[in-house]
């Protein structure tokens, strides 16, 4: 078996911009460091607000924000009742408590106050980000008291990785075997690229654009216009016609759209573009799992790892991202095998799907799945395995 750990250099730089509505209220000192990091510029001036630990916070952040990122000292009595007016007068914002010198007793002591997360100060910017975007995630996903269905969301490691190709197959096999459920939507947010309904052989009047733009009138009934049949037995919303600025969607407007289809469907399915911005961190972090794409060449393997490693930096739990390695070959003899995947990328491996050649390619341009050509496609077989396998572990980790 091959070697591969020591091929791999991991490289980091991926400007992230936070979800509208994160404030961050810190002394000055702390407020003037953060402000100067690149990240939390993305915040703007306003969101970075400069108080004493007495201070009240002003009744409009209370009012607007999200996520709220709140100095406290458990040593202050004005400190905690400050953060209990807070929590007070917003029960359902979630608060991350930033205190110097953490340890154990003070955190006991600032749970009791309902907060949320610990951040340190001064404040560690890759830290911060990631208790901002995994604060955010949650709150979407406590929105409302309707039931939110599994979210499995498929990326590539890199260009023509197949995603599209798993993921149409994914749904169309989901929905086979949950006969009499309330069915299976697949979500195409590959803004730039995505080509789900050409897949499907579908040309859609209304994409994902139109429910992103309507934003505080997104709706069941627009929802519902933009939802397509693929003929496949799974539901579908396109992405757009034309090519859209990944930087242009709104973090919080996709998460609100994410939710509203949770509720409609059992299982939902997510294509996202390969390049990672703030908003798709932010549906990673709000998926059940993450289901990385990748085959077992070195560049794919390389570029797999680097899209964990950056992953696990902005807090998405390993045991939350697994790998199908696609075009699988069972051959005899293998320079890399799955326990050198595993062990290199410190990740699981959930499936492997069968390399099916020409048929897949043909069956696609038609706007069929590799079974309508082949009732004995290995991939198709291997995918109604990986199927059956998420229903049986119950989709979710919720």
């Amino acid at each position: 078996m091959g070697n591969i750990e020591n091929l791999f250099e991991v490289e980091m730089g991926l400007a992230i911009n936070l979800p509208t509505g994160a404030y961050v209220v810190a002394n000055e000192s702390d407020i003037q460091r953060l402000a100067a990091m690149p990240t939390a510029r993305s915040l703007g001036p306003s969101a970075l607000v400069a108080l004493p630990l007495d201070s009240p916070v002003p009744p409009d952040i209370i009012a607007k924000a999200r996520v709220l990122v709140l100095e406290v000292d458990p040593a202050n009595p004005a400190s905690l009742r400050r953060i209990a007016h807070v929590r007070a007068e917003r029960q359902d914002l979630p608060i991350i408590a930033a205190i110097h010198d953490a340890n154990i007793m003070l955190m006991r002591t600032i749970v009791r106050h309902g907060i949320t997360d610990v951040a340190v100060l001064p404040f560690v910017e890759d830290d911060l980000v990631s208790q901002i975007l995994d604060a955010s995630a949650q709150l979407n996903a406590r929105s409302g008291n309707a039931h939110l269905a599994p979210m499995f969301t498929v990326v590539h490691s890199s260009g023509g990785g197949g995603a599209t190709t798993v993921l149409t197959h994914l749904a169309a096999a989901l929905a086979a075997q949950n006969v009499g459920g309330r069915g299976v939507c697949l979500i195409d947010l590959d803004l730039q690229s995505g080509d789900v309904a050409c897949y499907s052989g579908q040309q859609p009047k209304q994409t994902v654009a139109t429910l992103l733009d309507a934003r505080e009138r997104l709706d069941d009934d627009l929802l519902s216009s933009a939802i397509l049949d693929s003929q496949h037995g799974f539901s579908l919303i396109a992405s757009p016609e034309l090519i859209t600025p990944l930087e242009s969607a709104d973090v919080d407007q996709i998460l609100d759209l994410l939710n509203l289809v949770r509720q409609r469907f059992d299982y939902v399915l997510i294509d996202l573009p390969s390049d990672w911005t703030g908003w798709t961190l932010s549906v990673a972090m709000a998926s059940s799992e993450l289901m990385l794409i990748t085959d077992l060449t070195i560049a794919g393997l390389r570029q797999a790892k680097r899209r964990i490693e950056l992953l696990s930096s902005v807090g998405l739990s390993r045991d939350r991202i697994c790998l199908l390695v696609n075009r699988f070959e069972n051959r005899l003899f293998k320079s890399i095998g799955m326990e050198d995947v595993r062990h290199s990328l410190n990740c699981k491996v959930l499936a492997t799907l069968a390399a099916d050649g020409p048929a897949l390619s043909s069956a696609q341009d038609q706007g069929l799945l590799a079974s309508d050509i082949n009732r004995k496609s290995k991939f198709a077989g291997d995918v109604r395995a990986l199927a059956k396998l998420l229903i049986e572990r119950g989709g979710a980790r919720q």
